[in-house]
């Protein structure tokens, strides 16, 4: 720890106060024993009974990466033990989330006795009650909030585990299950951190671990299926968040044109031609959700009138499966609560985000009908029927004019833009990996000392060049941010990111907020 540099120390004094716990964060921590709590001991007992009598398996998951990585993960280590073991995924649009009854019929005629779910079943109420009636074993495995007794044979799931492991998600879950049964590998390890990623999990126990041990073997081995859908040629979480995981999840969200159960053969591939391929289809299909999503934040932000409390925003080109992606680029554009509803035959399905400080359930929890609802916190998702819309809007406008709430100001940690060098962000490597729980500071330069700005693409975004050299991007600024004075300017908050052009690294600092004198 006494090699830290001076920014490290104070990135780390910010985010942990308490020095006694410093060690933890800077030491790359080793695997937590493998469970042997009972839920996990059952699952054990359950699996050598389907060895033992050669039954047939079928792993339910869910669309996500972390959904498709717990499949991956499962299918894989079920086979190796001999296990004739089939999987499906359900269509976003179609199916909706999680374990379905025609999914359990399905299962049940083609002779499957025991249904394995990943990262979903908790909610399942009905399909789990269809699959008991038809004689079938269900093993629930999942991570979501389990406010009731799940009715199924045996449940894995994190509080019924050790401490250690509470903050896994649901890819964590099935690598855990792998690792009792002995055929847990590098790669199982490494989808796992990859998943733990994606859904944001607390970085802390287990999933902190998880991480650290699966980005060092990426980064070891360049394992190809990762490593295709990369642009980096050395990842981080950052570098996953950003270049792998909206790959994976648009394969979900796009389920109009394709399918997520590909993305788990993909996974599963061996031979290279097949990862090569399939990993092509990812890419282009990923390529589609970004331009879609291009234009619906266009069509969007034409919507948005800048003087309203809330933004209610649908229109009939929307794509439901991206309602959520702009509804948060809304949200953070102009740090107000946003929904977006798609339109569809059976009526309205609808995507909530809010800024910290505003809580989506409470603010819709009054409404009355419903036909799906869901989230949490800062994001909610729900559907309509075709002839509430007006009633919903009504309800809406209504329930703003009387919610209080107060946006929670950004807790900043100030620094001066020459403390910014290549090597001290490097430095902060020792502190990965980053995330909720641990999450990295917001930075604030005070006072910039801008030596130039240039506009670019119809100044959309701006480039601020400081005294110091370092360059500070401003993107997606407004048009009345555009026209005010720089010399207004008080501080920049943002992120430090390294680009890498030409085989030579830089620094950027990544403005997302500039507050004015």
């Amino acid at each position: 720890m006494e090699q830290m540099t001076e920014l490290t120390k104070k990135v780390l004094e910010f985010l942990e106060p308490d020095t006694s716990k410093w060690e933890y964060w800077t030491t790359s921590q080793p695997l937590n024993s493998i469970s042997e709590s009972a839920c996990m001991e059952r699952f054990k007992k359950r699996i050598a009974q389907a060895v033992s009598n050669c039954e047939k398996v079928i792993v339910a998951g869910d669309y996500d990466c972390d959904g498709i990585s717990a499949t991956t993960i499962m299918v894989s280590g079920l086979r190796q033990l001999g296990l004739e073991c089939g999987f499906y995924i359900p269509d976003r649009i179609k199916e909706g989330y999680g374990l379905s009854e025609a999914t359990v019929t399905l299962a049940h005629k083609k002779g499957y006795s025991l249904i394995i779910t990943v990262d979903n079943g908790i909610k399942s109420t009905q399909a789990l009650a269809l699959a008991k009636e038809l004689g079938m074993d269900v093993i629930v495995t999942d991570h979501h909030t389990m406010d009731e007794e799940v009715n199924c044979d045996i449940v894995v799931h994190p509080t019924l585990m050790e401490s250690c492991f509470e903050t896994l998600c649901g890819a964590g879950v099935a690598y855990e299950c792998m690792r009792v049964l002995g055929v847990d590998n590098d790669y199982l390890l490494q989808l796992a951190g990859l998943a733990s990623i994606s859904d944001m999990m607390i970085v802390k126990g287990q999933t902190r671990a998880l991480i650290q041990n699966a980005l060092r073997l990426m980064n070891q081995t360049h394992e190809k299926h990762i490593f295709s859908l990369a642009t980096d040629r050395e990842l981080n979480e950052t570098s996953i968040g950003f270049q792998v995981v909206p790959k994976l999840n648009a394969i979900g969200r796009l389920s109009n044109l394709a399918n997520a159960n590909n993305v788990v053969r993909y996974f599963l591939a061996q031979d290279d031609e097949s990862i090569f391929t399939l990993g092509q289809q990812i890419t282009q299909i990923n390529t589609i959700r970004k331009q879609l999503s291009d234009q619906m934040q266009k069509t969007a932000l034409m919507k948005c009138k800048g003087n309203e409390d809330i933004f209610m925003i649908e229109d009939a080109s929307f794509h439901e499966g991206i309602i959520g992606l702009v509804a948060g680029s809304i949200c953070a554009s102009f740090n107000k609560p946003c929904i977006v509803l798609a339109k569809n035959e059976q009526g309205y399905k609808a995507s909530m985000r809010s800024p910290e400080g505003f809580n989506c359930m409470d603010f819709l929890g009054e409404y009355p009908h419903f036909v799906t609802f869901g989230g949490h916190e800062n994001a909610a998702g729900f559907s309509l029927n075709l002839n509430e819309f007006d009633l919903f809007e009504k309800f809406i406008y209504t329930r703003i004019k009387e919610y209080t709430y107060s946006v929670k100001k950004k807790n900043t940690l100030v620094i001066d833009d020459e403390e910014l060098s290549l090597k001290t962000i490097q430095s902060l490597d020792i502190l990965r990996p980053f995330g909720p729980g641990f999450v990295f500071p917001s930075f604030e330069i005070v006072q910039p000392k801008i030596k130039s700005l240039y506009d670019f693409q119809n100044h959309k975004h701006r480039k601020y060049t400081l005294e110091s050299g370092l360059q500070c991007m401003r993107f997606n600024q407004s048009e009345a941010e555009y026209k005010k004075s720089v010399n207004a300017i008080y501080s920049f908050i943002g992120t430090v990111q390294i680009n890498q052009y030409q085989g030579r690294k830089q620094v950027n600092f990544v403005i997302d907020e500039i507050v004015y004198a």
